[in-house]
Parts: structure tokens; C-alpha cells; sequence
């Protein structure tokens, strides 16, 4: 199931939330090649990287 990217970033315990919102909007989170916007959902099978390093989501 998909979730919001920044609540399962914070989940895994980059940042807060609201953070992670100002690195989405700044442009250093990419979903499967493609950078992030707010509102966007990641799940399993996505590749979601944060300032160019690979993360892996965990359930």
C-alpha cells in the first residue's frame, strides 16, 4: 500500500516530517528517476532516493 513519502521517510527516521517536506520541495527526493512534489506516495517496489543516496523503505 502507498503512503504519503514524507511520513514514511519520517518513519524511517530521516527527519521530521515538516523537514522532509522542505527537501521535497527543494528538489533533493526522487521517486523511480523523477523528482518529488509534495502529496506524492511511495510503496513497495519504489525507488526513493534522498540527496542522491538510495533508501530503503521498510514496511
Amino acid at each position: 500500500m502507498k503512503e504519503r513519502l514524507q511520513k514514511l521517510l519520517a518513519r524511517e527516521g530521516l527527519g521530521s516530517r515538516r523537514e522532509i517536506e522542505g527537501w521535497i520541495t527543494a528538489g533533493q527526493v526522487k521517486v523511480n528517476g523523477h523528482v518529488a512534489q509534495l502529496g506524492d506516495r511511495a510503496g513497495d517496489g519504489d525507488r526513493v532516493r534522498v540527496r542522491g543516496k538510495p533508501v530503503r523503505l521498510s514496511r
